[in-house]
């Protein structure tokens, strides 16, 4: 462990075989494509309508895909799916 200006670091094992919490590192649920960015805007902070604007779909639509993620996700916020998506490795720039 390294101490600098920015706070502790602590080393990370490339593959743990469990998060911290002890849940498994394998993907809670499969999600859709569609799902997937819809998730992916989410963590950028875009709202239901921007991402609509982006995917060229309504509102309600992104609605709909982010109520399956939380209910795939069993998490009660787009924050809760955004990090448990970042720990099971789902979230992944192109």
């Amino acid at each position: 462990m390294v101490n600098d200006a920015r706070g502790p670091q602590q080393s990370v094992a490339s593959t743990p075989t469990s998060a911290p919490t002890g849940e498994p590192t394998s993907a809670p649920a499969r999600l859709t494509p569609r799902e997937q960015q819809v998730l992916l805007w989410c963590a950028y902070g875009k709202s239901s309508w921007e991402i609509g604007q982006i995917l060229g779909c309504k509102e309600s639509t992104v609605n709909f895909h982010v109520s399956n993620i939380l209910r795939k996700f069993d998490v009660p916020t787009r924050v809760g799916a955004v990090i448990k998506a970042i720990r099971y490795g789902l979230l992944a720039e192109a």
